[in-house]
């Protein structure tokens, strides 16, 4: 049977979220901050998806389409919007219309919703293991 990796995945998303955290708390300029903290939200994403995708390719479909939706709808333009416009407020950016404030509100409802997918394959995997002992 195969392992397990999705406690791995949802691990490293909480871990991601205790680092975001740190970041805010250790670097003083704001925007140098949430840039770090952008780029770990871009990438973390990218490197469960390439993990997942080369362990057992696309067997977990939901899965990849929620992790996709946060990295996609919110991780990348919300990165991208703050290095297109270093310097603006990111109260006064927007995204396709929508305010930055908003934008970033819905990413961190999009984020839980990529950790509860990736906790539901988790049990739904460890689930199926057979009973050791």
């Amino acid at each position: 049977m195969r392992r397990n990796a999705f406690l791995g995945y949802l691990l490293a998303q909480f871990i991601v979220i205790v680092l975001v955290m740190a970041i805010f708390k250790v670097i003083p300029d704001r925007q140098i901050a949430a840039t770090v903290a952008g780029v770990l939200f871009v990438v973390l994403p990218a490197v469960l998806m390439a993990l997942e995708y080369k362990r057992a390719e696309l067997t977990e479909f939901f899965w990849f389409v929620a992790v996709l939706q946060f990295w996609t709808l919110f991780a990348l333009p919300i990165l991208g919007i703050r290095l297109a416009n270093w310097g603006v407020p990111f109260d006064q950016l927007s995204f396709i219309g929508i305010p930055g404030p908003i934008l970033h509100q819905w990413s961190s409802k999009s984020y839980t919703i990529m950790m509860a997918f990736t906790a539901y394959v988790w049990w739904k995997h460890r689930r199926k293991r057979p009973i050791q002992g």
